[in-house]
């Protein structure tokens, strides 16, 4: 079985074009469970303030990673992971 987990950005969930079509992309291809996670940040603009930043990614990382932890990926023998630019920061630290 193959799996297509979503991650989404701050402010872009997943049924916007990236991810909606990406979704669509991956079922296609095989992919018969997608996962689209979901999480949120309130903090306000974080561009260029890096303390902001951070916050935004402890935040993100700790939904994320309960997210995560309730899928048995055991069960997948192919899992594909899509995100946006800066959940690919997050990504890398979960995996």
């Amino acid at each position: 079985m193959k799996a297509a987990v979503f991650f989404p950005g701050i402010g872009y969930h997943c049924d916007k074009p990236l991810l909606y079509y990406s979704r669509k992309l991956a079922q296609e291809c095989g992919y018969e469970e997608t996962i689209a996670l979901s999480y949120t940040y309130d903090g306000g603009n974080i561009r260029g303030n890096e303390e902001k930043m951070q916050q935004a990614f402890e935040s993100l990382y700790e939904q994320a990673e309960k997210s995560l932890s309730a899928i048995d990926f055991d069960k997948y023998d192919e899992i594909l992971f899509v995100a946006t630019n800066f959940i690919r920061v997050t990504l890398n630290m979960l995996i």
